[in-house]
Parts: C-alpha cells; sequence; structure tokens
C-alpha cells in the first residue's frame, strides 16, 4: 500500500522540477527570510498559490565546498538562494579560466555511429520508455569544482559573498542571456533552484518582485559588460564606474513572435512597424551596446531609407560617430537610424564616459568588436534576413539552390540519425539563389522556450543550443505555436512496437514536439551538412558577419 502511495506520489510529481516536494519548513522559511517575502507584500490571489508555485517548480540542491555552482557563459533559465551554507561570486575576470569546463559531452563513439546505417528504419517516432533527465544528459551526477585550493583562491582574488536569502542568476533567467559571472560554493552549501517557469508566475502575481529583480539587474549590468569586446578588458571598477552612468533602454516587444506573422501580411511596411531608437542625424549622446535582441540599421540618401547592416548582442553603434568627433572635434551626429526588430535591450555608455575611459583604449589598438556593418552583402539580402528575422539565428540552414540538386541525402541522413524520423523539412523562405530551409536555427533569443510550462525545450548550458527533453514534454504544443518560424512540429508519438501511445485523458494518440538538435551525440556533428555531396547546405552564425559574408559570396558568386 505505502508503495502504490509513493507511485502516486511520484507519478503526480512527472513534470515537476523535482520527484522530490519542498519541504514545508523551507517554504515557511522562504517567506521570511529571503527576497521571496516581497513577493507575498502584494501577491495577487489567482489560480496557483504560491506554495502551489515552488512545489511545481523550484527544487532544494546541494554543493559542495569548491564546486561549481554556476559558470561564466553558461546558459541557463533558473534563479538561486542560498539558504545554508556559503556562496561566493567570482569578480577576477582573469581567474575565469578557473571554471572552464573540462568534462566534453559524450557523443557515439564512429562505430556506433557507422551502425545507425544498418539499423531496421521505424516509421515514426517512438519511445520505449520513461529515461530520466540524467541519463539523457548523459550526467555521471558528479559536479565540476575549482582546480585550485578554494581557501586559497579567495584569499588571492577579488570575490564576493552571497548572502542566505539573496537571489542570483535573475539575469540570463530573465533576459536570455548566457550567464554573467562563475558562482562556487566555498562551504557546503544548499539552495532553492526556481526554474524560469516558476520566476515567471511569481513575476505575474507580484509588480514589487518585478521591480525589484529589475533593480537587481540594473545593479549588476557591469557583468554584462564582459561579453562587450571594448569594455571586457576594462577594470572592474571602471565598468562599475560606467554602468553607474549608463541608461538601460528596451525597446519593441518581448512578444514580437506572437504578431509576427500579421506583421509580415500588414499593409504597413515593417520599417513603420519597427521602433525607433535613434535617428539619423541626431546628435550621438553616447555609445549604444546591445545586449539582447536585434537592431536594423538603415541610413537615408535622397528620399530612400534602406537597410545597410544588423546588430546583435555584444555588438555597439557608435563608434564611428564617437571616434570622429574625439579625433576630429566635429559636433558627432548618428550616420544611420538605429530601429529595435522585435524587443531589443540596451545600454547606452555617456558620451564623458567613452571620452573618458574607452577611446584611450581605441587609440592604443584595442580590438573594438564589431560596429554597425556596411556593404558586406546586398541591401536587398539584408532585407530579407531582417524582414524574417533569420538574424536571430545561431545555426541556420542555408541551402545553395544552384548547387541542390534535390537529391534529399540530407533529410534521408537525418532520418537515419533520427531512427527513421527526419528533423527538418527541405522547404523554406527563398531569396534569389538561395533558401533558409525549415530547421531550427538554435536562436540567440529563443522565443520558444517561453512558454514551456515544464522546461523540456530548453538551452544546454554549454552551447546554448535548444534542444528537448522527450520525457519532459507533455505535448501542449506551446512551443510549436511559439516558434515565428514554424520550425518546431507536433508529432504522434509510438512505442517500441511501432503502437500509437494514446493520451488517456483525450483518448487520441498523445503527441510530442520534435525538431533539429544538430544531432548533438554525433562525432561528426550535423547529419544534413556531411551527407550533401553537392556542398549545397550550410550552417550559418549569423552573429559571425563574416561568415555569413563568406556563404552568401559562395552562394551568389
Amino acid at each position: 500500500m505505502l508503495d502504490e502511495i509513493n507511485n502516486q506520489e511520484a507519478d503526480s510529481r512527472e513534470h515537476c522540477f523535482s520527484k522530490a516536494p519542498v519541504p514545508e519548513e523551507i517554504l515557511d522559511w522562504l517567506k521570511v527570510n529571503s527576497v521571496l517575502s516581497i513577493v507575498l507584500s502584494d501577491y495577487k490571489k489567482r489560480g496557483s498559490s504560491f506554495e502551489e508555485i515552488l512545489q511545481n517548480d523550484a527544487r532544494i540542491v546541494s554543493y559542495n565546498k569548491s564546486e561549481i555552482i554556476l559558470r561564466k557563459g553558461d546558459y541557463g533559465g533558473s534563479v538561486l538562494i542560498p539558504i545554508e551554507g556559503k556562496v561566493r561570486v567570482n569578480l577576477e575576470q582573469s581567474q575565469e579560466h578557473r571554471f572552464a569546463r573540462k568534462k566534453k559531452l559524450e557523443k557515439r563513439s564512429w562505430l556506433s555511429a557507422i551502425g545507425q546505417l544498418f539499423k531496421k528504419k521505424k516509421t515514426q517516432e517512438a519511445f520505449s520508455r520513461v529515461v530520466t533527465q540524467d541519463e539523457i544528459s548523459g550526467s555521471s551526477g558528479l559536479k565540476p569544482f575549482i582546480d585550485t585550493d578554494v581557501d586559497q583562491f579567495i584569499a588571492n582574488n577579488l570575490t564576493r559573498t552571497i548572502g542566505i536569502g539573496e537571489i542570483f542568476g535573475e539575469i540570463a533567467a530573465l533576459r536570455r542571456c548566457p550567464r554573467t559571472a562563475s558562482v562556487f560554493a566555498s562551504s557546503a552549501c544548499k539552495l532553492v533552484e526556481i526554474r524560469w517557469q516558476g520566476v515567471r508566475e511569481l513575476l505575474a502575481r507580484s509588480k514589487e518582485f518585478e521591480r525589484f529583480l529589475e533593480d537587481i539587474i540594473g545593479d549588476r549590468r557591469h557583468q554584462i559588460f564582459s561579453f562587450v569586446k571594448m569594455i571586457q578588458h576594462l577594470s572592474e571598477d571602471v565598468q562599475r564606474t560606467i554602468s553607474s552612468k549608463a541608461v538601460f533602454e528596451r525597446h519593441g516587444s518581448d512578444k514580437w513572435n506572437r504578431n509576427f506573422r500579421k506583421m509580415l501580411n500588414s499593409d504597413q511596411s515593417l520599417l513603420e512597424q519597427e521602433s525607433v531608437v535613434l535617428n539619423q542625424g541626431h546628435h550621438m549622446d553616447g555609445l549604444y551596446v546591445v545586449l539582447n535582441g536585434f537592431a536594423r540599421v538603415t541610413r537615408k540618401d535622397g528620399g530612400e531609407e534602406s537597410t545597410t547592416g544588423y546588430l546583435r548582442p555584444g555588438d555597439v553603434y557608435g563608434l564611428k560617430e564617437l571616434t570622429r568627433e574625439n579625433r576630429q572635434g566635429e559636433d558627432g551626429v548618428a550616420f544611420h537610424t538605429i530601429r529595435a526588430v522585435g524587443a531589443l535591450d540596451l545600454v547606452i555608455i555617456p558620451k564623458s564616459d567613452f571620452n573618458e575611459h574607452v577611446f584611450p583604449e581605441i587609440e592604443k589598438g584595442i580590438e573594438t568588436g564589431r560596429s554597425n556593418e556596411e556593404g558586406f552583402i546586398s541591401r536587398d539580402l539584408l532585407d530579407f534576413f531582417l524582414d524574417r528575422r533569420i538574424v536571430n539565428g545561431n545555426q541556420t540552414m542555408i541551402i545553395d539552390l544552384n548547387r541542390c540538386t534535390d537529391c534529399d541525402d540530407c533529410v534521408k541522413a537525418c532520418a537515419v540519425t533520427h531512427e527513421g524520423n527526419p528533423r527538418f523539412i527541405r522547404e523554406g523562405h527563398r531569396h534569389a539563389e538561395l533558401m533558409v530551409a525549415t530547421a531550427c536555427m538554435h536562436c540567440a533569443d529563443p522565443v520558444c522556450l517561453v512558454g514551456c510550462p515544464t522546461g523540456a525545450i530548453h538551452r544546454e548550458s554549454n552551447t546554448g543550443n535548444v534542444i528537448i527533453t522527450a520525457t519532459e514534454c507533455i505535448g501542449c504544443g506551446t512551443c510549436v505555436e511559439s516558434c515565428p518560424y514554424n520550425n518546431i512540429r507536433s508529432v504522434e508519438i509510438h512505442d517500441a512496437y511501432g503502437k500509437p501511445i494514446i493520451d488517456l485523458e483525450t483518448g487520441k494518440p498523445a503527441l510530442k514536439a520534435t525538431k533539429c538538435d544538430l544531432c548533438i551525440d554525433q562525432p561528426s556533428g550535423p547529419a544534413c551538412a556531411n551527407a550533401c555531396p553537392h556542398d549545397a547546405l550550410h550552417r550559418v552564425d549569423f552573429s559571425d558577419i563574416s561568415k555569413v559574408t563568406r556563404v552568401i559570396e559562395k552562394i551568389t558568386g
């Protein structure tokens, strides 16, 4: 009888963040002694209670001394609150190598990969058993640790204690960007980890908590500068000085994907529908640094306004104008107009701080990273990529139509790798000699993640690739609807014998979301690109403008 009760409780928590419930005494402690007490100050009682949200979307995690809790540059969608022990954040950029990843993802052996060619092909998605998250990720259960004595590291380097009941990890969770700092256990410790879905529910019920987190992000935004080339080498003190005076702005809408198809079919031009950040000819008040999202760069010559480039996270605008002002003494005015493409987060570094701290480094010849790009590819093609938000892609599949012979070897290779079930469609948007295929682009801003109720679709922490954990997917179709590119599909699933798995509530075949996973476990990488006999298929990262240009030049000649 006891076993039945335990099994029923485990089943009821199948899609919770943890199979074990959060102890009541910890929930009571959080209400009084942690930042979550702010939530209760104006909690709107609708739907799930505070306790129910945490029981569904929180878990208790433990770390031993020297173990790494968060690694700078990794992706993650959760926030953490220490409840016991000591936790510290590293503030020394020069010591980040101590936190570097030492173990690579285990891939299939070449023998196993070749063996896939001779396996009996399946015609449907088959799930023979439920596997655990650890089995899917290949985790051994061992946590990474700092490769030096922790006490000595703390004594010799700049670190900061994260107090009991404080919160961290909020920048990556709310902005869908990489972790901005490395955090480690300086003693054995326990923390409450709340996944993005729970944070979203708490934010929806408490404006005070929303304001609190936005204020924290503002206070800690200097950490974001570590990903901007022209700023990352500046000292921590200088970065804090710049950050304290910088202006944070948000443009566009976080929910741009909901209206994206309507925008494409609107009588208004997309330029008219995009939010203007800076107008051509206006006074330059500082250096514009893109934190998240995308911007279109346009220039008006005569009466015609045309696209000349785009900006992605880490890019800057205003470098040419401000540098020219410093060198020639002319009043700096914007050479271009900047528009938000979807949602855009940026920081404006005031001109005085640019002149004092950044410009001297430019004069020394320090690498400054990418500014606004102009003249790399045709303006028609830039509009094609920007209008369809294809610049969001980190792994966009572009097919050279001059070379493609419709042999479908790419689709066949994908099917072989995924047990007879291809993960992309060789169709898509066309422009002259190229086509953007209907395949997951593993976006810089993956809006498909936002609505998932279980966290089944998420970013792999070290690569940022967007993957789906099949055992966590409940087939709700939220990610399918949220993807503005139609790159995710809902498919009927079958057991190991080919029989459809029936949803007991609806009586209909159960569904799962499926999409390209970049052949994450294959030793040779994406099977589609490797199988193409005509070198017609390319995977393109739109953050690397030089690679985009090389691929386009190769296709267009």
